[in-house]
């Protein structure tokens, strides 16, 4: 079972998302991701630091999500730690080549900025 929660932070749409991300779950976590999007924005976090399994159709939900953000001007990078399981998957389909993938959500906040944003001080 997959567990999808959000929230708005500094400019970004935070989805944490925790458990199995898999084919009994996908379609559940598509809609609370949806959601979390239409109601936060399209500048999406993606902290994956609590999920345990990710199988390809949990990937692909990654990637449309990604890619959906932009699409519409947005943007996304993940965020860790990753469990092993789900590192070994971004790797084999070189995945962790392509998208952002931060240590931790806090490095992940503290380092990237959404578009148009800009630091204070």
């Amino acid at each position: 079972m997959a567990e999808v929660t959000g929230r708005a932070r500094n400019g970004w749409t935070v989805i944490t998302m925790t458990g199995d991300l898999a084919l009994d779950t996908a379609q559940q976590a598509e809609q609370r991701m949806r959601g979390l999007r239409s109601e936060h924005g399209e500048h999406l976090v993606l902290d994956l630091s609590g999920l345990r399994y990710l199988d390809s159709v949990g990937l692909s939900l990654l990637m449309r999500f990604y890619l959906a953000a932009e699409g519409r001007g947005g943007s996304a990078v993940l965020a860790g730690p990753l469990q092993d399981a789900v590192r070994r998957v971004l790797q084999i389909t070189h995945v962790d080549e392509r998208l952002t993938i931060h240590p931790t959500l806090d490095a992940a906040l503290a380092e990237s900025l959404p578009p148009g944003a800009t630091r204070n001080g």
